[in-house]
């Protein structure tokens, strides 16, 4: 009888890590749309596994001897979203950022495109995040399970239907400026999980940009600002809405 091989899987496509900054301790990396922070059931690639692998490439990291630590994102966004992530190399790094996130000292700011024009200003609710579903629920008032959510919204341009605005997260939750702007009655576009479940022409996500960082950097203790440019499906849209 003939011995049937199963065929391999072909390998997982892996896309150049793109380092934004970095000195021998932490690194800012540019995450694309639909590219995972952390490995999931899926078993797509994922940022972090790029960055250990980038890492590993330029010698600066070695699984053997490091059995206590591996490379680690000290911040998250959401598969959708691009932009922005910040990283540490060593323990004393990854210790230090949390350190600074815990004390709310790392500023994150966001653009994003929403159906509508919101309040501005500052918007308080209360969230929950469902694990089984990773889904989350908004109210208005605290709850069991429920954890407080501080968003800041500032309308830079309103554009036909829509508005491009500026966020800034005092808090950090999951899915928190999506839901929050589903909340407040204007979701972002592109957004088929929190606003229109009818995908936008033009769009494969939404319209949500983690467009910078600040922080004081913990060893040197100078300023480090960061931006990069609005991406190309984003841009494009802000264009069609405008005609």
């Amino acid at each position: 009888e003939k011995l049937v091989v199963p065929a391999k899987k072909p390998p997982r496509r892996q896309p150049p890590v793109k380092v934004i900054y970095q000195d021998e301790n932490i690194a800012v990396l540019y995450k694309p749309a639909h590219l995972l922070c952390h490995s999931d059931r899926t078993g797509d690639v994922s940022l972090v596994e790029l960055f250990t692998d980038y890492l590993a490439q330029k010698g600066e990291y070695d699984a053997a001897a490091e059995a206590a630590f591996s490379p680690a994102l000290c911040n998250r966004i959401d598969r959708g979203t691009e932009g922005l992530v910040l990283a540490a190399k060593n323990h004393a790094a990854l210790r230090d950022m949390n350190e600074l996130i815990r004390r709310d000292l790392l500023q994150k700011e966001y653009y994003c495109i929403t159906a509508g024009v919101p309040p501005k200003g500052r918007h308080t609710a209360y969230l929950r995040h469902f694990e089984k579903n990773n889904k989350v629920d908004v109210r208005a008032e605290t709850a069991p399970g429920y954890k407080e959510i501080i968003t800041d919204v500032a309308i830079l341009q309103t554009k036909g239907p829509c508005a491009l605005c500026r966020i800034g997260l005092v808090t950090g939750r999951t899915h928190q400026i999506r839901v929050h702007m589903s909340y407040l009655g204007h979701p972002i576009l592109g957004d088929t999980v929190y606003g229109a479940k009818k995908p936008v022409p033009g769009l494969t996500g939404q319209c949500l940009h983690a467009v910078g960082l600040q922080f004081i950097h913990p060893r040197t203790k100078e300023l480090v600002s960061l931006s990069c440019p609005l991406p190309g499906e984003f841009t494009a849209a802000l264009r069609k809405i405008d005609r």
